[in-house]
């Protein structure tokens, strides 16, 4: 969904430039993809406390207790203060049960229906630790969960995409211009010199395998867009 809306846009875009276009040579506009898959070098780790109180004072107070401990005992194993990203996320969930419950009172069953609301609140913080090794991975994850912690693999990333990067804008403005030859051989002319190329906002990294999987080791995906503009020869 979001390739599609950034290659409507980019069409869009290539429509207005023809039509605002001063110079009356003619041009053809193209849209260029270009993606790379490559191993990530970084991984993304939640650590997530709870706690049931009533009191949402002591909620949270009970809350952030757990998580210092937790960074303490993440900190004693080698986690550096700067890979545990500042701030923290909460939030509340709220949990509703009935239970029925029946007598025999003079030959006469009797029943009770019985709720219980639990309130739930949720802290966390993440971890961005430059190593993608399970060796490395799982002590971080069993002394979050020693300390009172849940603590799961959220995401895939990279340090320096700049290589990355590079090759998907290479393979973008191969496809613009192999886009651009099917193009203007169906349409009997030919191609002159480029007379503008942009890329369309900053390349996009995503991680390409699912949360859960026998290896955790990922892959991320680095994809980005141009738009290019090609002089019309006869």
């Amino acid at each position: 969904m979001k390739r599609l809306a950034i290659l409507l846009s980019l069409m869009a875009f290539a429509i207005l430039s023809a039509c605002t276009a001063e110079d009356d040579s003619p041009t053809l506009s193209v849209v260029g993809e270009g993606t790379v898959t490559v191993p990530a070098d970084m991984v993304m780790i939640a650590v997530t406390v709870e706690s049931n109180s009533e009191d949402s004072a002591q909620a949270e107070a009970e809350n952030q207790e757990t998580l210092d401990r937790t960074k303490e005992a993440l900190m004693d194993i080698g986690v550096k203060p700067e890979e545990i990203m500042s701030g923290k996320s909460s939030g509340f969930r709220s949990f509703q049960s009935n239970s029925r419950v029946c007598r025999t009172v003079n030959n006469s069953t009797i029943c009770d229906v019985e709720s219980s609301n639990v309130t739930t609140l949720s802290s966390s913080l993440t971890l961005r630790l430059k190593t993608d090794d399970d060796s490395k991975i799982d002590p971080v994850l069993e002394a979050a969960k020693s300390s009172g912690a849940s603590a799961a693999v959220v995401g895939y990333s990279l340090s320096d995409a700049s290589s990355a990067v590079a090759d998907a804008r290479k393979k973008a403005v191969e496809n613009a211009r192999s886009n651009a030859e099917g193009m203007a051989a169906a349409a009997g002319v030919s191609l002159g010199d480029v007379a503008d190329i942009r890329e369309y906002a900053y390349p996009g990294i995503m991680m390409v395998q699912p949360f859960e999987s026998p290896s955790r080791s990922g892959m991320v995906e680095v994809s980005t867009y141009v738009m290019a503009t090609y002089e019309i020869v006869a």
